[in-house]
């Protein structure tokens, strides 16, 4: 095993979530234990670059928008996006000729959406291996969340199961399948996808730094808690402002790290919460923002598959505050890392926050279990975890 064929939705600089640098990460981690990795995204031109010494393919794949813009896109375009990108021919197309090119000894494909499942039977003609890693729900919803009427969907719609036929049919000849979480690759097995695989694993993501929290707080300096990354209805962050600010805890702060899912909803959002305990940071380097926060909330009302705050919390020593939905509550230990809520229970997110706030003291020694719990998320770890796998479907 030589060269690596790694294929995601998008690669930097067009990220948009977690996922993009879970990639990235993953595929320089890679390069450096001799692997040779080679990216296939989507994006608005062709073109091809270098990123960090590793070859980037940016692809510019027929269908109704670039799903980079989906948001800004009107609603009678969408059927037709979610219905191509079913099994896009073009995007197989396109691969075969990336594939005939650069002769990888391997596909590993990620998020798919802009993709299609199409790339698992361009490659299976290819006659290579294939191992995919599960970041979403993109397989069995085509709005990737299984999230509908402000609540988690407790099975498929007709028309998610629709959409899904391609995907859970193709899926069945993929040669090992790995979750980013035990959570997100058990739902996917309980549904009948990668039944064939012979490979059924979960490998957490990578944190690619280690900022221990040196923050040192005087008696009456308040209490910090952070939120990042996307704020949107379906991440809880209006949940979470609302009870803050009704909160209004005396001896407490809390800060929004991140952009809005629309300018409207980011521009709604600080008119109405932002105050003296109520601050709106924008969009910053992770350094920065930990090197801010106390405390992290991740008030996320969505099965999460798994999501970054949490290995980049810990890396830093950083104590949070989760609901106990999707992969999040199988790497929060309860009262060593961190507390976990339940958004559907009145006052259960304020006592949690109160908890701090009553004993800071909390915050120091819940830091020295974060850190060690954050070994397991090591960038050297997790790529040697990947190597096996590849050596398994390779033999």
């Amino acid at each position: 095993m030589n060269k690596i064929l790694i294929i995601n939705s998008l690669y930097h600089p067009n990220n948009v979530g977690g996922a993009e640098r879970s990639v990235q990460l993953l595929a320089e981690g890679l390069k450096k234990h001799g692997v040779r990795p080679v990216i296939v995204s989507t994006a608005d031109t062709d073109s091809t670059d270098q990123v960090n010494d590793i070859k980037v393919y940016y692809l510019r794949i027929p269908n109704a928008y670039w799903m980079r813009t989906a948001k800004q896109q009107p609603a009678y375009k969408k059927p037709f996006w979610h219905l191509l990108d079913s099994y896009n021919p073009f995007a197989a197309a396109r691969l075969a000729d990336i594939i005939t090119a650069e002769k990888p000894d391997l596909i590993h494909t990620n998020n798919l959406a802009g993709f299609s499942v199409s790339t698992w039977e361009t490659a299976r003609k290819h006659k290579l291996p294939i191992v995919h890693t599960i970041r979403d729900h993109y397989l069995l919803c085509p709005n990737s969340t299984m999230y509908k009427n402000d609540k988690n969907c407790e099975k498929q719609c007709g028309g998610c199961r629709l959409y899904s036929i391609p995907r859970k049919r193709h899926s069945l000849h993929i040669d090992a399948v790995v979750g980013v979480s035990r959570f997100i690759l058990d739902k996917h097995l309980r549904y009948g996808y990668f039944g064939e695989s012979k490979i059924k694993s979960f490998i957490y993501n990578a944190a690619d730094f280690n900022l221990a929290n040196n923050r040192t707080k005087g008696a009456d300096e308040p209490v910090t808690f952070g939120c990042v990354g996307l704020m949107a209805p379906i991440k809880g962050t209006e949940y979470l402002l609302e009870r803050f600010a009704a909160m209004n805890p005396d001896r407490a702060k809390l800060k929004i790290f991140g952009r809005g899912i629309t300018k409207r909803y980011e521009k709604k959002l600080i008119e109405r919460f932002r105050g003296d305990k109520i601050e709106f940071m924008g969009h910053r380097k992770p350094e920065d923002i930990y090197s801010q926060i106390d405390i992290a909330i991740i008030p996320s009302l969505c099965d999460d598959a798994f999501p970054r705050i949490v290995i980049e919390s810990y890396s830093c020593g950083i104590p949070i505050i989760a609901t106990g939905m999707g992969g999040t509550s199988e790497v929060v230990d309860v009262n060593k890392t961190g507390f976990v809520f339940d958004p559907a229970v009145p006052g259960d997110l304020e006592d949690r926050i109160s908890k701090f706030i009553a004993d800071p003291g909390l915050i120091e020694q819940m830091s020295v279990h974060c850190l060690e719990k954050a070994k397991i998320f090591q960038i050297d770890n997790v790529v040697k975890k990947y190597i096996e796998v590849y050596s398994q479907v390779s033999e």
